[in-house]
């Protein structure tokens, strides 16, 4: 019984952090929402899927750009974690995290942002370090327990 409410608890973890992603990237304006908090969402039943493959508007020199995108990495990262600890499978997490880190590029479309490929690129950055991170901490982990 203790183990399933673990479980319940860490599935709970995954579930509040992806909404906090999903709402965090389908707000109509990231810099009001970011700033001042501002949660407000337009829906597009008819996107453009051009916009995924959009490069020219890369800008790291642009503070709040950079601020993104780290957000993405980070928030990914952090996304690989969660899942992880919930199913205790790297190969599941991997491929759950990429999934949805495409998904929400696509699903952003819907609500006048800008979905990019290349952000999706960003949140597998962050979920394959997160992956390395904590592969290289099980393997101290091992390490220590057979010396």
């Amino acid at each position: 019984m203790k183990r399933r409410m673990l479980v319940n608890i860490k599935l709970l973890f995954v579930l509040l952090w992806s909404t906090v992603i999903v709402i965090s990237m389908c707000t109509v304006d990231a810099y009001a929402f970011l700033v001042y908090r501002v949660i407000e969402f337009e829906f597009d039943p008819q996107p453009s899927f051009s916009e995924l493959i959009i490069f020219s508007d890369i800008d790291f020199l642009d503070s709040f750009y950079f601020i993104q995108k780290t957000g993405h990495f980070i928030s990914f990262g952090l996304l690989y974690v969660f899942v992880l600890n919930w199913l205790n499978n790297w190969k599941q997490a991997l491929i759950i995290c990429a999934v949805f880190a495409v998904s929400s590029e696509v699903l952003q479309l819907y609500f006048q942002r800008n979905g990019r490929l290349f952000d999706a690129f960003i949140d597998l950055c962050g979920i394959f370090l997160a992956y390395s991170i904590c592969r290289y901490l099980k393997n101290i982990k091992r390490t220590m327990a057979s010396s």
